[in-house]
């Protein structure tokens, strides 16, 4: 696998245990909004057992201008997640490979989304709501449930700027789970197949929230999951 190297400009501590690496765009790299890439973290001595490459959602838009990606670091983390939380500096080369994944909005053919967002699986949606500020669809209506489970929601600002220049978004931050399903099998039972359902968390949620919407009668061609892998 071959890696481009970029160059951390700045970190952010998004909640109490996750973290946002920002980086500049090398020359020549393109990505789409929605899709993950394996990144590099070279010149630090790690665990035997661990490696220096993971796979992180590219969590920024092309329209953003700098490449960032966000990660969830537990209070027992590997030594590559050691060299995130406490060793690497702005100023520190990074790699990223080339970007993969077709995670996306489809307002061509769906007037309504319904996006599902658990925890740290906002990265892709962040980045597809970056996007899709910038170029809006006109007529198309997007609901967003992003749930935490300890009322902590990563990228406040962000939110707060989508809602000023998307204001027909439905941005709803949940933290309790009885509201987050809730809200799911409502917006089902009303929109049905006539909406796009994206679904973006851990393997366990995107499984659990797949049947459940299959189970109210939302075709499998309707449902798109995003399986976030950089915990």
């Amino acid at each position: 696998m071959e890696f481009t190297t970029t160059h951390l400009t700045k970190i952010i501590k998004e909640t109490s245990d996750s973290y946002s690496y920002i980086m500049e765009i090398p020359d020549g790299f393109t990505w789409v909004a929605g899709q993950h890439a394996a990144w590099q973290i070279p010149g630090f001595e790690l665990d035997p057992e661990d490696r220096n490459t993971r796979v992180f959602t590219i969590a920024s838009a092309p329209e953003d201008g700098y490449l960032m990606f966000t990660t969830r670091i537990a209070e027992k983390h590997t030594s590559l997640k050691e060299v995130l939380l406490n060793k690497i500096r702005p100023g520190d080369p990074v790699g990223i490979a080339q970007p993969l994944g077709t995670f996306a909005l489809d307002p061509d053919h769906y007037r309504k989304t319904l996006i599902i967002a658990g925890g740290i699986g906002i990265t892709p949606i962040r980045s597809l709501l970056r996007h899709y500020m910038d170029h809006p669809s006109e007529g198309h209506a997007i609901t967003v449930l992003y749930s935490d489970d300890r009322g902590e929601f990563a990228y406040p600002d962000f939110w707060e700027t989508l809602k000023k220049k998307v204001p027909s978004i439905d941005l709803r931050l949940i933290s309790e789970r009885d509201r987050f399903t809730g809200d799911t099998d409502a917006y089902a039972r009303e929109h049905g197949e006539t909406a796009e359902y994206l679904i973006a968390g851990s393997p366990g949620m995107n499984k659990a929230f797949t049947e459940r919407l299959e189970k109210l009668g939302i075709p499998e061609g309707n449902i798109r999951t995003d399986v976030f892998l950089g915990y």
